[in-house]
């Protein structure tokens, strides 16, 4: 017979490793299971409890106890946001389920999730139903291109125009990101316009399509700004800017007084035997653009930015054939769109003089930065989407400038 003092003189218990495992994992599990209890069923201040045991828990537990009580927690809206975080930021398939599903993680947490986390947390919360924009921006910020790329892809996440800053801004590394931009719809004339320089064919075709539009609205509109700025004098450089972005006329009458070739179109006849960077710039001014804007069109390997300009300043086909010859380039079937002559010609013949302009004037815009300017900006373009200026000056920053 036992008796008492047998009892109290036996030695403790001794459980094994794996029974003391399996009492670890059911008491994870049951407390795991408690945290998800409605309120109905468990006051706040004892779930709260729970999830702090949990919490410390589930710092020994097996991966396969955490990814459980994360799966089970990623329906829960009201769960525990220490608990939450926690297991946001452990290894990804623990993580996956509340990051990419999780109703209880507010964009403060996903973006703290972000901040610590790496590539394959961030893909996760790409994948989102729903991404609000200070949460995509925190993404686009990562640089990440498997991650841009399903942000683009997601029809649920919000861009805002720092986040498309950024994401343009990459493209010109990556440009098969180019299409996928495309396809946005918060994607600006100005950040599609920079961008087209980059792309393949067939997304400088989409990028026309989408952003050659007229003026109408804005001429009747504004029409009488003009003589109101001539009668100042076009003594305000921005209001004149701004004008010069609207108005119909492309062509400098001025410069065609100034020229020895007395027209544009004389430019272009002395082109077809050869064209120099001074030609260029007797060309840019009489077509009413910056210097530096024609040197980037004349520059461009494809034929789409010369039939802009061809089309915007009113020159006839037999013109814009002899820039093509006088850039030395070969000619082709005008109806073929595997080449950059026959892409030339296709764009020059789609496209109608007003939508030219506006499109040769964007381009002209994003080149009204100056120089010592655009150099002194040149390192900001690994934070391209926080740098504050312009548009233009962004834009300009990016195509004068090396790497993005």
């Amino acid at each position: 017979m036992t008796t008492q003092a047998d009892i109290l003189d036996a030695p403790p218990l001794e459980l094994t490793d794996s029974r003391r495992n399996e009492a670890r994992a059911a008491l994870v599990l049951r407390l795991g299971d408690l945290v998800c209890w409605p309120e109905s069923r468990i006051p706040p201040y004892e779930r709260q409890l729970a999830a702090d045991i949990l919490v410390g828990l589930l710092r020994s537990s097996r991966v396969e106890v955490r990814a459980r009580v994360a799966a089970g927690l990623a329906a829960i809206v009201d769960a525990p946001k220490a608990l939450l975080r926690y297991l946001a930021r452990d290894e990804i398939r623990v993580a996956e389920p509340l990051l990419t599903d999780g109703v209880g993680l507010d964009d403060s947490d996903l973006i703290a999730s972000i901040r610590v986390g790496v590539a394959a947390h961030w893909l996760a919360i790409a994948k989102r139903r729903k991404l609000s924009e200070s949460v995509v921006d925190a993404l686009t910020q990562t640089r990440d291109l498997g991650v841009i790329e399903a942000l683009l892809a997601n029809k649920g996440a919000r861009l805002s125009v720092q986040a498309l800053d950024i994401v343009v801004a990459r493209s010109r590394a990556a440009p098969t990101l180019c299409a996928l931009v495309l396809k946005r719809l918060e994607l600006r004339p100005t950040q599609g316009l920079v961008m087209f320089w980059w792309c393949t064919p067939e997304v400088r075709a989409g990028v026309l399509r989408r952003f050659a539009v007229d003026r109408s609205v804005l001429i009747a509109q504004l029409g009488e700004m003009f003589p109101l700025a001539a009668r100042e004098g076009w003594v305000d450089a921005e209001t004149r800017m701004a004008l010069q972005l609207i108005e119909r006329r492309q062509r400098s009458r001025e410069a065609a007084d100034r020229s020895e070739h007395g027209s544009l179109e004389g430019a272009v006849a002395r082109a077809e035997s050869g064209i120099d960077p001074a030609l260029i710039h007797e060309i840019a001014h009489l077509a009413g653009v910056k210097p530096t804007t024609a040197m980037q069109i004349f520059n461009d390997a494809g034929g789409e930015p010369i039939a802009v300009l061809a089309k915007a300043t009113g020159l006839k086909r037999a013109a814009l054939v002899s820039l093509w010859k006088g850039l030395r380039r070969p000619l082709g079937d005008a109806d073929r769109a595997d080449t950059a002559f026959g892409r030339m010609m296709m764009t020059f013949e789609t496209m109608s003089s007003a939508k030219a302009q506006t499109v040769l004037r964007y381009w002209n815009w994003s080149f009204t930065a100056d120089a010592a300017g655009v150099a002194a900006h040149t390192e900001d373009l690994n934070d391209f989407g926080e740098w504050d200026a312009g548009p233009a000056r962004r834009n300009a920053t990016l195509l004068l400038t090396r790497g993005a």
